[in-house]
């Protein structure tokens, strides 16, 4: 008889990394906050600032949503259900790095404007900001891999990358 596998040590993995980056966001911001707030938060920035970084931040979840899940499909081949399993993991843990980057640019945006402008109130936005952009587009749950594995499997080969194969 046939069971489910257990989640791949590649997801416990991927899900551990994006734990710890997306931790870094509000680690981040208070770190900033020491060194940006003189009083409280402080003023409000000029208005060019958090427009950039929303803007920013538009961009990326645009660009995650039209190509952050797009993949050649698998090829037919011989590889072992187990081959293609890692080798679906290993492509979709490179699409999840790709998309970490795009939904940290707007924090990493609004550190560097706040700077510029002297307002804590700008890295706030983008700490706002990026962080349900990186739950909702980057984290390895199951919305994304559905998606991608979606792609993966658009010429009817499975990918093994939701609910794993069939151990025997």
């Amino acid at each position: 008889m046939s069971t489910p596998a257990a989640p791949p040590a590649a997801r416990q993995t991927l899900t551990t990394v994006c734990a710890a980056i997306a931790g870094a966001i509000p680690m981040m911001t208070l770190v900033l906050w020491f060194v940006l707030a003189a009083d409280g938060i402080g003023d409000f920035p000029v208005v060019w600032a958090p427009i950039a970084v929303l803007a920013v931040a538009g961009a990326a979840y645009a660009f995650c949503e039209l190509a952050g899940f797009r993949t050649p499909a698998l090829e037919y081949s011989d590889r072992s259900a187990a081959d293609v399993e890692r080798a679906s993991w290993a492509r979709f843990t490179a699409s999840t790095f790709t998309r970490i980057a795009l939904c940290e640019a707007p924090f990493m945006v609004s550190v560097a404007l706040a700077f510029v402008v002297q307002s804590f109130w700008v890295v706030l936005i983008g700490a706002v900001a990026a962080l349900p952009l990186f739950l909702l587009e980057a984290w390895p749950g199951e919305r994304n891999q559905r998606r991608f594995a979606a792609a993966l499997e658009s010429r009817g080969i499975p990918s093994y990358l939701v609910g794993g194969r069939l151990q025997d």
